[in-house]
């Protein structure tokens, strides 16, 4: 008797996790149903310092009345969500994704008009520039940049701005920027934890993180910085591909 009341206990006892393991499923599963996503997509959740978290864990925090920021890419079915810091709505936390993390997923349009995906920009290495039109650092580094871009014609490149598209085109025109700009940014911006500008980061050919410069000046001259940045990018490549 005591022994099957003692299998009897635990199978309540497997019985109750199972059923809420089920609700926590159906919880996550009504929750992007609410995302711009298809059937089967693949969300990753952050907490405000950029960790990984699970649902479970995510969840909680908003039921805290914590707000997120929010990226994703249709053409991958892919999107990830960042906490932002205990009592703001708008911005996160510092850049704190490392050689290896993946890059956010994102859909942007380019200053053209044409749609631009995290996965278009895989199989090659692609540098990526965070800016914006009134950062003096920004506009002063547009020589090198467009230097570096010449003599590196098997990478891709890629600016990003959360200003607007009129903003972001009247910046590539009157400052001779030949890189394709993508506008309206914040949402990624947010997620990456971009605050400081210019950034500048290194993508892989998988679509993570090679390496990064946050907050780059001109202070040293055009071929110096040049010198650096080749130096840093030759670096990062040697870095993850061990």
């Amino acid at each position: 008797m005591r022994h099957n009341a003692l299998l009897a206990s635990l199978l309540l006892m497997a019985i109750s996790t199972c059923g809420h393991a089920a609700t926590g499923d159906t919880d996550e599963q009504r929750f992007v149903t609410t995302l711009p996503l298809g059937a089967s997509p693949n969300v990753t959740y952050l907490d405000a310092n950029g960790k990984p978290l699970d649902y479970a864990a995510f969840a909680q925090q908003l039921g805290q009345g914590r707000s997120y920021s929010e990226t994703h890419d249709n053409k991958a079915n892919a999107a990830m969500l960042r906490l932002r810091p205990p009592g703001t709505a708008t911005g996160t936390g510092r850049f704190s994704f490392g050689r290896g993390s993946a890059f956010p997923p994102f859909e942007l349009t380019t200053t053209s008009g044409a749609t631009m995906h995290l996965s278009d920009l895989r199989g090659r290495y692609t540098l990526v520039s965070f800016f914006f039109a009134e950062c003096a650092p920004c506009v002063a580094e547009v020589p090198m940049l467009n230097a570096f871009a010449r003599a590196n014609g098997d990478m891709g490149f890629v600016a990003v701005t959360y200003e607007d598209v009129d903003t972001a085109k009247a910046f590539a025109h009157d400052r001779g920027f030949t890189w394709p700009v993508l506008h309206d940014g914040q949402a990624l911006i947010d997620t990456l934890g971009v605050n400081v500008y210019p950034t500048l980061i290194l993508i892989d050919p998988s679509g993570r993180i090679a390496g990064a410069a946050v907050g780059t000046t001109m202070r040293d001259g055009q071929d110096k910085q040049l010198a650096d940045l080749t130096g840093w990018v030759q670096q990062w490549k040697k870095a993850a591909q061990k």
